[in-house]
């Protein structure tokens, strides 16, 4: 019987973490020799571009050894974060650690805040997707066409920022709750997958949930929750407005710690407007009918559509095909992708928002199909009676 000695393992490859340094491994192989030149480098458009041939975006596929493939696309990765990090950083936001006073090399997530949060009489938070780096909305834009601002937080900061009485901003990281103790350092599914590795044919590390995780952040519930009370809690004017924004998990989280009658009850008040999107939580879930009576006034759900950006979809009781949300359903354009939405429509979930901070009692208008043909279908949903959160409402 034989067996093959560690040393004699094919090596990790090692790839710099620069755009420019991209295309070659340190250890590659036995002859340490690159079997590419992907250099890359962001053009006038912003779009990252491969440096020998500009009309060619990020290539994944490098070799059949999906090891080198996924080690390349994590350098990459790491090239983006600090990019977008810098360029969030320069637009005025501050990266802060959670647990609030963590040291550095303690596990910890990593958020941004406005620096002038403090002064702030309305909080923009926003819950990205749970498999997204802080500040990353959409890869498929930041390595193709749209480029880096497009992808990600950079444009809808600067959107918001631009605003008349802007609100502060939160970028809450529901991505990165994963504790590598190695890299000393906040990290996704993704990037575990990527560790670096004693040789190319490893398996992946196992994830210990008492030193791999964050405490008080451990997931994605805990984590909304210690923004509200703590980040919020502390670092906000406590008569501040909070207008919310969630992602897929993001959204579902938000609407679970929020329908929780003694949570409803401590920051409903503060609650101006909550904007759900590709949300799979639906009003049969609550059981609170005076979150379900808000949201249906102050709520407003987004879902994947081939309609233009903005169209109403359905009402809070649902449509043919569309569950009951407990609040209008849009459309923001998108027909395919959960995480090209935000890109895509933050202007109009924005706008909303300004919208609502504007008018006393805001509530929902009543909405109407433009055509006979695309007449609402409503359904029977268990759990809230909407007829009900109607007369309560008026």
């Amino acid at each position: 019987m034989f067996r093959r000695l560690d040393a004699g393992l094919p090596k990790d490859p090692i790839y710099p973490t620069t755009l420019e340094g991209l295309g070659y491994a340190l250890c590659f192989l036995p002859l340490h020799v690159s079997l590419t030149t992907n250099s890359y480098f962001v053009n006038e458009q912003d779009e990252i571009r491969n440096k020998e041939n500009h009309k060619a975006y990020f290539k994944y596929f490098l070799t059949k050894n999906e090891r080198y493939n996924i080690m390349q696309r994590e350098a990459m990765n790491e090239a983006i974060r600090n990019i977008i990090s810098e360029r969030l950083t320069s637009l005025g936001l501050t990266k802060i650690r959670l647990p609030l006073n963590v040291e550095e090399n303690s596990p910890n997530v990593p958020i941004f805040i406005s620096s002038d949060l403090k002064t702030k009489k309305r909080v923009l938070i926003l819950f990205y997707e749970q498999n997204q780096d802080l500040g990353v909305f959409a890869h498929r834009i930041i390595g193709g066409q749209g480029g880096i601002n497009v992808g990600s937080a950079i444009d809808m900061v600067k959107y918001i920022q631009h605003l008349p009485n802007s609100p502060g901003i939160i970028l809450a990281n529901i991505g990165q709750l994963l504790w590598c103790r190695r890299g000393r350092k906040a990290v996704t599914q993704t990037s575990w997958m990527a560790l670096p590795q004693k040789s190319a044919v490893e398996l992946p590390y196992r994830i210990d949930i008492e030193n791999n995780t964050v405490p008080g952040n451990r997931n994605t519930a805990e984590h909304v929750e210690y923004i509200f009370n703590h980040v919020v809690e502390n670092l906000c004017d406590p008569t501040s407005k909070l207008d919310v924004i969630g992602v897929g998990e993001g959204a579902v989280k938000v609407a679970e710690f929020l329908a929780k009658k003694e949570i409803w009850k401590r920051w409903g008040g503060r609650m101006e407007a909550f904007a759900a999107i590709a949300t799979y939580y639906h009003a049969s879930d609550n059981e609170n009918a005076d979150f379900a009576r808000w949201l249906r006034r102050r709520g407003r759900a987004f879902l994947v559509s081939q309609e233009p950006c903005g169209a109403f979809l359905a009402g809070p009781a649902g449509k043919k095909l569309i569950p009951a949300h407990g609040c209008p359903v849009f459309s923001l354009g998108e027909p395919y992708y959960t995480e090209t939405m935000l890109p895509k429509g933050y202007r109009t979930v924005v706008d909303w928002f300004q919208v609502v901070s504007k008018v006393t009692e805001y509530v929902n208008p009543a909405f109407a199909f433009e055509s006979d043909s695309d007449e609402e279908e409503e359904i029977d949903t268990p759990g809230i009676n909407f007829d009900r959160v109607d007369q309560i409402a008026d």
